[in-house]
């Protein structure tokens, strides 16, 4: 009974993230900034995402030169087969919705034929909003070189940037499908089992 207590009282390594708690338990470490190599700070959040998984948010911040970072890390065990979620956007509270983007997760909108490959961003944690305006400040960093170098794919560029932007508004509803797929294979499950030869004798 004194060992359920103890084990009760504990604090929980990942807590259930809600809106409803007081602000969250946050480690700090000091980091080096990649950018100025001066020393910066990297805040680390445990939690847990309901009906979801445990995650590890990590923010850096440089107070030398302003550079800064977030990135999400699964923390749960790996899962033995892939998720597939959809969710259909339909008015502007759908907007405010949390994400939870893992790097191996493939992001598609296919009213627009869009898609974020798997392992082509960081991890994140965001709102359906947050996630359309990353995409856009995306397509948007190279623009002036495509303009320079491409004019007839930078206005392209230009068009479709323009149809994310219009999304937010959702005069249209649309589709937003989020992928990851299963961990992969065991060793001994892709490479067929064989019985080598025993070694011949030393001479």
């Amino acid at each position: 009974a004194m060992a359920v207590a103890i084990q009760e009282s504990a604090p929980r390594m990942f807590p259930e993230l809600s809106a409803e708690e007081e602000a969250p338990e946050l480690t700090e470490l000091e980091s080096l900034c990649m950018n100025c190599y001066s020393n910066g700070v990297t805040r680390l959040l445990l939690t847990k995402i309901p009906f979801f998984k445990e995650i590890i948010v990590s923010s850096f911040m440089c107070d030398h030169c302003g550079w800064s970072n977030s990135e999400v890390q699964s923390a749960g065990r790996i899962q033995e087969q892939g998720v597939r979620y959809t969710l259909r956007v339909s008015s502007m509270q759908d907007m405010n919705r949390e994400v939870v983007k893992a790097d191996s997760a493939t992001t598609r909108i296919p009213e627009l034929d869009f898609e974020i490959p798997a392992f082509t961003q960081k991890g994140a944690l965001s709102t359906l909003e947050g996630l359309i305006d990353r995409t856009i400040t995306g397509l948007e960093q190279e623009q002036p070189v495509r303009k320079a170098t491409d004019p007839t794919l930078a206005a392209k560029i230009d068009e479709f940037i323009e149809k994310m932007k219009k999304l937010k508004d959702v005069e249209t509803p649309f589709t937003l499908v989020g992928a990851c797929p299963p961990p992969p294979h065991r060793l001994s499950e892709v490479v067929p089992r064989f019985s080598p030869e025993p070694a011949p004798p030393f001479p």
